[in-house]
């Protein structure tokens, strides 16, 4: 085995435990030596030291706030803009000013009492006593309601403005300006003007107010209105208007004017009104005459609110005015409405309203239904219902448990027929029914323009009341059926005749073309009907092809839908006179599947329109035509039906 060398460890444990080598030190040693010390053996007495004393504590000042520049320069400002403010206040208010609208004054100068519908001249005078002169100075005068410009008495004036320009210091304008006041006799009014004005060097507009009232002394004409306080709902009341001349010369053209409010219905007037109810034209009226017009109306509204007639009079020379446009003065009415010491209403085709619509030529079923509002009871209640208008059928009224009275078509409920009319308890009532029919549109060969039928309502009863004497109440209703125009629609096809030449085999043959001409034809009785309009959807298998131009006639493609826009159609069209028509052109291409078939050409019409009299939407409609073709000449039924190809 050889031998193994040794390793470093062995090699240096050798060398540190070998005794035949010399040991050699690694570092020099120093050397020792004895060293003697002197030391005393006692201590010497010494001096005390002076020990030097604290020093005292320093005096401590506080740190010395500082103030920004920024904070400096704000609190000048705002120290600045107070004294200049006050300075200005000073200097403007205490009159030293060059701009104190206190050193301005302004005049006016008006008489105190004015008589309506005369021109009035009015003088301004204006002292500028500031230091300098007013620059674009203008004179804003606004006048009372009812003021009309002299050089144009139909024209209102409620404001005019007069450019004055520059008011020099210590100059005094002048300027004059004119208007027609209108008023009631003693009534105060006033009139404001205002100064505007500017300064040198400031863009701020300045202003100078001063106001005068007058009184209005005579007018032209005086109106008085005598009316009542308080009006039952439903019930008839009159008011009476008187007008006279004022003015020592005749007054030419004096008209009145009636304003009225939501829910009062004009029934009649003496004289009759020039325009609806509205209007009375009373002429020339001589100095110091009258003219007395008495009106007649309802009111319809609930217990407790109140209702504001007006009424104006003035001159008007253009009598196609429909208003006066130089009144001279106003008087409202005011009116408290109350309930009705018996209420009663009607309803006709389930409606209940002032105005029904219905259509024409229809039998049409109605109440009336009545109430006994009293805390008392009612005996003796006796209820007429009255029927008035041209397409009435008086031979259709009935009445359920009344009678009718065909002398003046009416209909009386009494307590013969009702017995429970006898005698009706605070807050009783009850509900009677009746019927009547309007005449077809052209029957008997007359046609009826914007035709009505007027039911009026009238009830009657005796108060008992406790201790007192029987006292008689009574109330009345009434409605305005309005009969809707009856208009018609007709869809016909042809092939042998019409605008269009058609081709194609007839009978039609399956997958071959044949082509039609559809024609609509529309009739209109009694009202105007505006955005008439007929409309009808293709099947698929019919195409489109032509309209006569001009026709208002057009084709959705997307839709497939023939429109027809007539617009208006008016009454009487194919009654009185010829009706309206329109026709276009379609193709037929039949299938296997519609053989032994009579196929649609069109999809059903659709008329629709508004009824401009009656106010309400009406409509007809038309049976789709088909191949059957019994109104074209030259057609046999054998070509009605699709025949295989």
């Amino acid at each position: 085995m050889a031998r193994e060398e040794k390793s470093s460890v062995e090699r240096l444990k050798g060398r540190l435990y070998a005794r035949d080598k010399e040991k050699k030190p690694t570092q020099d040693r120093t050397p020792l030596s004895i060293t003697t010390s002197e030391t005393p053996v006692s201590w010497a007495p010494q001096e005390p030291e002076e020990r030097p004393q604290p020093p005292h504590p320093p005096l401590v000042l506080p740190k010395r706030v500082r103030i920004s520049f920024a904070t400096k320069f704000l609190l000048g400002s705002l120290l600045f803009f107070v004294m200049a403010t006050a300075a200005a206040a000073y200097m403007f208010f205490g009159g030293g000013n060059i701009v104190s609208s206190r050193n301005i004054d302004l005049e006016i100068i008006a008489p105190s009492l004015i008589d309506g519908g005369k021109e009035t001249q009015l003088q301004f005078i204006i002292s500028n006593r500031n230091r300098t002169s007013l620059r674009l100075a203008d004179l804003v005068i606004d006048y009372p309601e009812g003021t009309r410009d002299p050089k144009d008495t139909t024209r209102a004036l409620s404001h005019e403005r007069i450019s004055i320009g520059a008011i020099e210091s210590g100059e005094q304008q002048k300027q004059t300006a004119s208007a027609v006041f209108f008023g009631a006799e003693g009534s105060q009014q006033k009139i404001r003007v205002t100064l505007e004005y500017t300064v040198s060097g400031s863009n701020a507009i300045f202003v100078k107010d001063s106001e005068v009232s007058f009184l209005v002394g005579s007018s032209p004409v005086s109106l008085s209105v005598e009316a009542p306080s308080e009006a039952i709902a439903g019930e008839l009341f009159s008011i009476v208007i008187v007008v006279q001349s004022n003015a020592p010369t005749p007054v030419e053209h004096v008209a009145v004017e009636g304003q009225y409010p939501f829910g009062f219905t004009f029934i009649s007037s003496e004289p009759k009104a020039d325009v609806g109810g509205l209007l009375w034209r009373l002429g020339t009226m001589a100095p110091g005459s009258k003219k007395t017009i008495r009106i007649s109306g309802t009111v319809d509204a609930s217990a407790g609110d109140e209702r504001v007639l007006r009424f104006l009079v003035g001159a008007d020379p253009d009598e196609t005015n429909t208003r006066i446009r130089v009144p001279f003065l106003t008087q409202p009415v005011t009116l408290s409405v109350k309930k009705p010491f018996i209420a009663g209403s009607i309803s006709v085709d389930g409606k209940t309203s002032k105005n029904i619509s219905v259509p024409a030529g229809k039998t049409l079923q109605g109440t009336v239904v009545w109430q006994n509002n009293l805390p008392e009871a009612v005996s003796d209640i006796e209820l007429v219902l009255s029927f008035d208008g041209a397409p009435l059928d008086p031979t259709s009224i009935s009445a359920q448990s009344g009678f009718y009275q065909s002398k003046d078509r009416s209909i009386i409920w009494t307590k013969a027929q009702d017995p429970s009319l006898a005698q009706v308890a605070p807050g009783g009532g009850g509900t009677l029914f009746f019927s009547f029919a309007t005449l077809p549109p052209g029957s008997g060969g007359t046609l009826y323009t914007n035709p009505t039928v007027n039911l009026d309502l009238k009830i009657k009863g005796t108060r008992q009341s406790e201790g007192e004497v029987p006292q008689a109440v009574a109330s009345a209703a009434s409605t305005q059926v309005t009969l809707a125009s009856d208009i018609s629609l007709e869809a016909n096809a042809f092939h042998f005749s019409g605008p269009f030449t058609n081709g194609g085999p007839m009978p039609p043959r399956a997958e071959s073309q044949t082509g039609y001409t559809i024609q609509w034809v529309v009739k209109n009785s009694s009202n105007a009907v505006a955005n008439a309009s007929v409309s009808a959807i293709l099947p698929p298998y019919v195409t489109f092809t032509a309209a006569i131009p001009g026709s208002g006639i057009t084709y959705d493609e997307a839709s497939r839908t023939v429109r027809w826009s007539l617009g208006d159609v008016a009454a009487g069209v194919g009654y009185s006179g010829a009706a309206r028509t329109g026709s276009f052109q379609v193709i037929l291409t039949p299938s296997t599947s519609q053989i032994g078939e009579s196929p649609a050409l069109t999809g059903s019409a659709l008329l629709t329109g508004q009824d401009r009299f009656a106010q309400i939407p009406v409509e007809a409609r038309a049976e789709a035509p088909t191949t059957e073709l019994s109104g074209d000449p030259g057609y046999n039924s054998s070509m009605a039906e699709v025949v295989n190809k």
